[in-house]
């Protein structure tokens, strides 16, 4: 199972969230994020773009791996 955070920056610091802690704006944000195609994926192994999954062609066989064709 994946684990969404966010990264915030503010007064305090910044880091990583997880996306229940995250403010109502936060959420928001994400969302419209998502819906308009602004927000990027990225290989949580090496961090290249991808456009769907959470890894690329080079990590798929990597453990937790979601690859899609």
């Amino acid at each position: 199972m994946s684990k969404l955070e966010i990264f915030r920056i503010n007064e305090n610091g910044a880091g990583w969230v997880d996306f229940s802690e995250a403010t109502s704006d936060e959420k928001i944000n994400v969302e419209l994020g998502l819906i308009t195609n602004q927000v990027k994926m990225l290989c949580f192994v090496c961090h290249k773009e991808i456009n769907r999954g959470n890894v690329c062609e080079n990590h798929k066989s990597v453990k937790g791996a979601i690859y899609f064709e």
